[in-house]
């Protein structure tokens, strides 16, 4: 059996702020309708409900309502809340400043690409049966792969990783762990390769039977090994409707990579650094990442 592996995760995710804005005080321009509470003088209407409710995947019926009920009770409570942090003076504060405009800026962002992606032309049925072609391990070959997982925090010395390269089983792992004084978890867990990059997903697929294998997930690691692999294929319509999806995330990332990149490239030829704080030699104009 060889070596633990390492291998990097390469999610693209979507991270959008939401902040706290007022109901509908003069001043705001906040889309208008039907006014479901007051708070301090501030309604907050239909339309906030509505955010608030985003990308949650709501029942019919009563228990829709219940939803609705839970969410309006987080807007009030939350408003309820910030008065008092402002009563405070904690908005007036360095720190308040740097993450609203953080905030800000990420939402923006999201927006922007948003609006990129809903001006491009739905996917069709062709662009599906093509996409599940090209990606049979998602479809036709999906697997679901069970999992024994051990989860630990990054160490702060980098190098400290290359004790555990040589160690072959997860029991050796833990072990290690353990000496080490590290804080862990051991826990089962599954990976769906619908959800993996595909070079994750052939990497991992051809591993030895029991070979344990890292992967990085920002400030943590994860040790695993395979403990079964079950077939869950995807066909039919649900496999359509999924390629569709996944065609359009595509198309919508390579819009915005072309359409930004010459903003990106125009923009950072204006920036300014203070010594020690420029980007590598490295670093390719019109990139978001350094070139490994």
């Amino acid at each position: 059996m060889r070596a633990l592996r390492v291998y990097g995760l390469l999610f693209a995710i979507a991270l959008a702020a939401a902040g706290c804005h007022k109901g509908a005080k003069s001043g705001d321009k906040l889309a208008k309708g039907q006014v479901i509470a007051s708070v301090n003088g501030e309604d907050i209407t239909i339309y906030e409900l509505g955010a608030e409710l985003q990308g949650v995947d709501l029942p019919a019926g009563d228990a829709r309502k219940k939803f609705e009920q839970a969410a309006l009770q987080r807007i009030i409570d939350r408003k309820i809340l910030a008065d008092v942090a402002k009563d405070r003076k904690l908005d007036k504060t360095p720190d308040y400043l740097m993450q609203t405009r953080r905030s800000d800026e990420m939402l923006l962002v999201d927006l922007l690409q948003r609006d990129v992606a809903s001006k491009l032309p739905d996917p069709t049925t062709e662009d599906a049966e093509k996409f599940i072609a090209q990606n049979p391990w998602m479809f036709g070959q999906r697997k679901t792969l069970i999992i024994d997982q051990i989860q630990f925090p990054m160490p702060d010395d980098r190098k400290k990783l290359m004790e555990y390269q040589p160690l072959k089983t997860l029991d050796q792992v833990e072990q290690k762990l353990v000496e080490d004084g590290i804080d862990y978890r051991r826990v089962p867990t599954s990976l769906d390769t619908l959800q993996l990059p595909p070079q994750m997903v052939k990497s991992i697929l051809a591993l030895p039977p029991g070979e344990v294998f890292v992967v990085p997930s920002g400030n943590a690691l994860t040790a695993n090994k395979i403990v079964e692999v079950r077939p869950t294929p995807l066909s039919g319509s649900e496999a359509d409707n999924v390629a569709k999806e996944m065609v359009r995330k595509q198309q919508a990332s390579d819009k915005i990579n072309s359409e930004f990149g010459s903003a990106l490239s125009k923009g950072r030829k204006g920036v300014t650094y203070q010594a020690g704080y420029e980007p590598p030699a490295t670093f390719k104009a019109g990139s978001n990442v350094p070139i490994k």
